[in-house]
């Protein structure tokens, strides 16, 4: 599978096992990503929720990637089937 929008792929360090529990949601698509990282699923239910979540405003302080109220993307049930 490719690193398309609202993809989920793995999250991963240098340690070669680190990606046994982080993952993230592709914002858009990201091809480079391809054969770095391992796809295994996507969303299916809630494109809309990922969308917004992207498009919060960030701090752009100490943590430039955090969002400036982190209440405003507390996710609150994920649903697997």
């Amino acid at each position: 599978m490719a690193h398309a929008r609202h993809a989920v792929s793995t999250a991963s360090g240098a340690d070669i096992d680190s990606a046994g529990s982080q993952f993230f949601v592709v914002l858009g698509d990201a091809p480079w990503l391809d054969g770095e990282y391992t796809v295994f699923g996507s969303v299916t239910e809630g494109r809309e929720t990922v969308d917004r979540l992207a498009s919060v405003e960030l701090e752009g302080g100490k943590f430039p990637e955090q969002p400036a109220d982190p209440a405003e993307t507390r996710v609150r049930t994920v649903l697997i089937p």
